[in-house]
């Protein structure tokens, strides 16, 4: 990530990149869902782990959708630097950096219209509603650091 004044400060990028627990090489796939919405979030936000609506939840769903729309506008901006260090040889492009290069910029759904954009995050809310996954691997890191 790059401040203000252009120097890289350091943040993980390899749950955007290549190295989530969904998608290790060779690994078990832990957290495959798009976004964290666990149940606990959506009871927060006025819903259920279905995604009962609630004024609150439909704020949230709009949220995103804003975001990603301003998102994908600076794509270019997002995924050049990315492009850049792609062969620094940084584990979070252990899979191949062009190959999270060209995922990264898929991943703004540059060939959909903005209409078409709205129902594609929608579909990664759904997606994302109380995933078994999500619950899975929370429980695992709760285990593996003794939290329970």
């Amino acid at each position: 990530m790059l401040d203000d004044q252009g120097r890289v400060i350091h943040i993980d990028f390899g749950f955007m990149l290549t190295n989530a627990p969904g998608r290790l090489p060779g690994g078990v796939g832990f957290e495959n869902a798009p976004m964290k919405l666990t149940r606990e979030v959506l009871e927060v936000i006025g819903s259920d782990s279905n995604g009962a609506p609630s004024e609150m939840f439909d704020y949230f769903k709009v949220l995103c959708i804003q975001g990603f729309l301003a998102a994908r506008k600076q794509r270019d901006r997002i995924v050049t630097p990315v492009q850049v260090m792609a062969r620094s040889g940084f584990p979070c492009f252990q899979g191949g950096g062009d190959r999270a290069v060209r995922a990264l910029a898929a991943r703004f759904a540059p060939a959909l219209s903005e209409g078409e954009v709205v129902q594609h995050v929608l579909g990664l809310i759904g997606d994302s509603l109380d995933s078994w996954s999500t619950r899975q691997y929370d429980y695992y890191q709760r285990v593996l650091n003794g939290i329970l």
